[in-house]
């Protein structure tokens, strides 16, 4: 327990900022800048694919359990005098290597006399709805962002192998939508700045197999740092209870994960036309400005600038005609 304090007081240690840091895009209605990647450490990676959709997978998960999520922002609609934004996410996986793993080293599995695993593809949908309580400004970025999801898995089995019973359900849900029923769930969060250096952010998550049959209620919490607009990282604290098939099980443990924004299509700060011209000025800010995550400026200067020699010749020029 020592050594995970000590490696969350580390990570906020080398966290540093100028001002208020964005909210990250998890468990909201935003989506990553276009063209930008969100390289996770823990978590599924983003892609802006456009300015209003992204894609997301673990590049090193994806071997373990195969899966892909595409997120779309759709529109912002006027609800109780503030703008409320909708998006949707979709993704399906495969989880029966993951949890052939899981049965190959009976991890966290109780015995069973064949522990085999069934064959599935699993999908999942889900709603998402984000408003600002405090909202963006030409003096601010906005802050305490709540959001809502709403969404469902499902699984479309292969064959009707027996499958051993989990132990810690909460860490394995997915082997419950192994089972024919709809796992449909239910989630509210709130990302909001603490001060110039952090944010933080709270999360409540309701699952449940059926009509309430097996349920499992999560709560989550913690802090965001950033290290410069490159690198940002996060630790916390998860509460849950599960009755999920197996015994009922109440869990605490830490959370965390490290974050790094790279953009591989960046521009160089003073890019160059065909004839020499500074055509613009490339600055990416990730100050969250109405329904954008990234703001780009750009200044235009397509009109050749004159530089301080020649305007020195200029006005040298000047001056001896009026002498003569």
């Amino acid at each position: 327990m020592r050594k995970t304090l000590l490696f969350f007081v580390t990570i906020f240690s080398i966290s540093f900022s100028q001002a208020q840091n964005p909210f990250w895009t998890r468990g909201n209605a935003f989506t990553v800048p276009y063209k930008k990647l969100e390289l996770n450490v823990l978590s599924p990676s983003k892609y802006g694919i456009t300015r209003k959709s992204e894609l997301s997978l673990h590049p090193l998960a994806f071997f373990v359990m195969p899966h892909v999520f595409y997120k779309q922002k759709w529109t912002k609609l006027l609800f109780l005098n503030r703008t409320l934004y909708l998006s949707s996410r979709h993704g399906i996986y495969y989880p029966t290597a993951a949890l052939k793993n899981s049965v190959r080293f009976n991890f966290d599995f109780l015995p069973h006399p064949t522990g085999t695993v069934p064959g599935d593809i699993a999908i999942q949908n889900e709603a998402i709805f984000s408003m600002f309580l405090d909202e963006p400004s030409q003096c601010s970025s906005g802050d305490k962002l709540i959001s809502a999801r709403l969404g469902f898995k499902y699984s479309f089995k292969f064959n009707d192998t027996p499958f051993p019973t989990i132990n810690r359900a909460i860490l394995y849900r997915e082997t419950v939508v192994g089972t024919p029923a709809l796992v449909w769930y239910t989630t509210a969060r709130i990302d909001a700045h603490l001060n110039s250096y952090f944010n933080y952010f709270a999360e409540a998550e309701f699952y449940s197999q059926g009509f309430f049959k097996n349920i499992s209620i999560e709560a989550k919490a913690g802090l965001m740092g950033y290290s410069g607009k490159r690198s940002s990282s996060f630790g916390g604290v998860k509460f849950a209870y599960s009755r999920m098939p197996g015994n009922s099980k109440f869990l605490v443990m830490p959370i965390f994960d490290v974050t790094f924004n790279i953009n591989p299509k960046r521009k160089n700060k003073n890019e160059m036309s065909l004839f020499g011209e500074e055509i613009f000025k490339h600055d990416n800010s990730l100050d969250i400005t109405g329904d954008e995550n990234i703001k780009y400026r750009y200044e235009d200067n397509s009109t050749p600038i004159i530089s301080n020699t020649k305007k020195e010749s200029f006005f040298k020029r000047i001056f001896k005609k009026r002498n003569e």
